[in-house]
């Protein structure tokens, strides 16, 4: 059975991976795989409750004329499920009231250090 599709914005897979924290008690998350102005989903070892919302904390790499080495944001477990390495779990997750300021970073990020894909593909 196919899933229906919900995401509204095309989803960014990224050259550079940053580590994603629970901002308040430091434990790793799992790692940066896509990214929107919307959410983000990351590869963790561990399955995250559906609607949890948590406080996150992303390493950010560097980029031009930005000096933010992390990214602090409020956001809501949209799903989580098995990856194609059982180990693993996709973890997707809706930002909260994301500031001016951080869209902005988010932006940047995205603009940076997205894949370029061939349109041909």
């Amino acid at each position: 059975m196919e899933t229906e599709e919900r995401r509204k914005l095309p989803r960014k897979y990224l050259m550079a991976f940053s580590s994603v924290y629970e901002a308040s008690t430091g434990k790793l998350l799992g790692y940066l795989s896509d990214l929107n102005i919307s959410g983000l989903m990351i590869i963790g070892k561990e399955s995250l409750e559906f609607e949890q919302e948590l406080d996150l904390h992303l390493d950010l790499p560097e980029m031009p004329n930005r000096n933010e080495t992390y990214l602090r944001v409020k956001a809501r477990v949209a799903r989580s499920q098995p990856d194609l390495d059982p180990r693993l779990f996709n973890i997707g997750f809706a930002f909260l009231d994301l500031a001016k300021e951080k869209e902005a970073l988010v932006e940047a990020m995205i603009n940076t250090y997205e894949f370029r894909r061939d349109p041909a593909e």
